[in-house]
């Protein structure tokens, strides 16, 4: 069975497909996209499907089933921001080079462009992607084996900085 030569988990906004793409191409592996699969597959984007209740459902089923495929393949893995709560994930997870890539949640909302909102809305947001982050963050630090803080790097710095880490192992 073929495994990945590294995983990326955090946040949504946080660079994890910017990274791994840069990360893919420097390794002359292919990359593998969760998200792009799941939307792929329901023929809906994330933001979509997380509209309903039941189209949430839907995405985090196939979320966990394309993340358990992906995650038996060769390549640069970019898991969902949710893929860590499933148990079968987490598990799948195991014995993988995994990288937690983190950021506040103040450069998140502005990786994503909302800062423009609305004060009142981008602190409803805020809020809610604090108590997201704080309820992953277990799960998160679970399957990490590195944890990289991005706030005030570059993509290309972190992938830089993932690299020379591979490089020490």
């Amino acid at each position: 069975m073929s495994r990945p030569a590294m995983v990326l988990v955090g946040a949504p906004g946080v660079g994890k497909s910017t990274v791994g793409a840069l990360l893919a191409a420097e390794l002359q592996l292919p990359l593998v996209e969760v998200d792009e699969r799941v939307e792929a597959e329901l023929r809906l984007s994330a933001e979509e499907a997380y509209a309903t209740p039941e189209g949430t459902a839907r995405y985090r089923e196939a979320e966990e089933r394309h993340s358990v495929l992906a995650l038996a393949e060769p390549g640069v893995v970019v898991l969902g921001g949710s893929a860590v709560e499933s148990d079968a994930v987490r598990s799948a997870l195991a014995g993988l080079k995994v990288v937690w890539l983190e950021a506040s949640v103040v450069a998140i909302t502005r990786r994503l462009g909302m800062n423009s909102l609305g004060l009142e809305t981008l602190i409803a947001i805020r809020n809610r992607l604090d108590a997201m982050l704080q309820e992953r963050a277990i799960w998160y630090r679970d399957v990490a084996t590195m944890r990289l803080a991005t706030d005030r790097l570059d993509a290309a710095d972190v992938a830089r900085t993932i690299l020379i880490d591979e490089e020490h192992v």
